[in-house]
């Protein structure tokens, strides 16, 4: 399937290309991002490795996951945009001369990441399609996280709500609102995943989208996006679970000019963020003795870029926190700061040398959980 679904971008590409009405406006892309990191772990009191040592270091030449091939333009009244990503081999690994009738198999992991159309009526735009929802907000963080490469403060202060098939429209004031799908677990293109503490097997009842409202504002040298997210669903186990999980998220994203430095910046408060959909995050309601206990999360990033001509170099601080009474009587903290420095080589090509670090802080029960530290390179075309 992976292979046609590529052989089918490539000769639809091609179709559009050659034909002189519609090939001015379509424009295919490209991008490959490898990463060379070196990574320290400190397991601290969460050591698990056979060998008693608390500690791991490890060498990473790895293809980041949101490498990409795709076309975006203008055909009549439609912008559009196709994107597949294109995985490293080692998360798609399987040179494996058993399958797919004896013939190896290997580095074949490509996924659809965007594919969406926009339509532009009289005072705003309706868009179609899977996009990302309005929570995620990428800083410019570039090392090894929850993802092995660009992970751009995700779990750290990044929300992470991934891409989603969706209905938005946009005004021109900046006001919007969207009907998403809900988290894979409680949907019905997902994997059927039960709350925490229940039963495989149960009932869900899933009756609204994800929904989200919030307001772009813009002007010269100052950007804010506050936001609201909600979702729910049912879940009947069939032995005396039969609740509702709402989850919900308040967000702000910003950027500022301020002089010399641009200034980045997210903070988020909310519940359920696991049930949400939101990556990294150990937020999820909990079933105790006959009660729904649901958890609470906070955090957010801010960061700093300045121009040391021709690089940029950028210095970011994130913080979450996950609580929820059921787990532990405190906070399950965690913390990272990161400075790196964007060097362009030609037109379309750059590095971005990095060091960051992520420190575990210590979860609900006052247990230390792992640090690690990460510092590469990340090289990055564009064509």
């Amino acid at each position: 399937m992976k292979k046609i679904a590529v052989s089918l971008l490539a000769l639809t590409l091609a179709v559009l290309l050659a034909a002189p009405a519609m090939a001015a406006s379509i424009t295919p892309y490209a991008s490959m991002r490898l990463g060379t990191f070196w990574t320290h772990y400190d397991y601290n009191d969460k050591n698990q490795k056979v060998t008693g040592s608390d500690e791991d270091d490890d060498l990473n030449i790895d293809l980041a996951d949101i490498s990409r091939f795709g076309a975006k333009g203008q055909v009549g009244d439609i912008y559009g945009v196709v994107e597949l990503g294109l995985r490293h081999s080692s998360n798609s690994a399987g040179y494996d001369t058993t399958a797919q009738g004896k013939k190896p198999h290997y580095n074949r992991h490509v996924y659809t990441r965007l594919i969406y159309g926009k339509y532009k009526f009289n005072s705003g735009t309706l868009l179609v399609g899977q996009n990302y929802t309005p929570p995620t907000f990428p800083s410019a963080q570039q090392g090894p996280g929850v993802f092995n490469l660009q992970n751009a403060f995700i779990s750290v202060g990044c929300l992470w709500d991934r891409r989603w098939p969706q209905v938005k429209v946009t005004l021109d004031n900046g006001f919007y609102v969207a009907a998403v799908e809900p988290f894979a677990g409680a949907s019905v293109s997902g994997s059927a995943t039960p709350p925490a503490g229940r039963a495989i097997g149960g009932d869900y009842d899933v009756t609204l989208p994800k929904m989200f409202v919030g307001w772009d504002f813009k002007q010269d040298g100052l950007y804010l996006g506050p936001g609201f997210g909600y979702s729910q669903f049912n879940y009947d186990d069939g032995a005396g679970f039969d609740e509702t999980i709402q989850s919900w998220l308040l967000f702000l994203k910003g950027k500022a000019a301020l002089g010399a430095v641009d200034l980045q910046f997210a903070a988020h408060y909310g519940q359920n963020l696991t049930d949400f959909g939101i990556l990294g995050r150990p937020s999820a309601a909990l079933f105790v003795d006959g009660d729904v206990e649901d958890s609470q999360s906070w955090g957010g990033y801010i960061q700093g870029s300045f121009k040391v001509d021709p690089a940029t170099v950028s210095i970011g601080w994130g913080y979450v926190a996950d609580e929820n009474e059921a787990v532990g009587n405190d906070e399950d903290e965690k913390m990272g700061l990161f400075v790196n420095c964007k060097i362009p080589i030609a037109d379309t090509f750059f590095v971005v040398p990095e060091v960051n670090y992520w420190d575990g802080l210590d979860d609900a029960n006052g247990n230390e959980d792992p640090d690690s530290w990460n510092v590469g390179v990340l090289w990055q075309m564009d064509f």
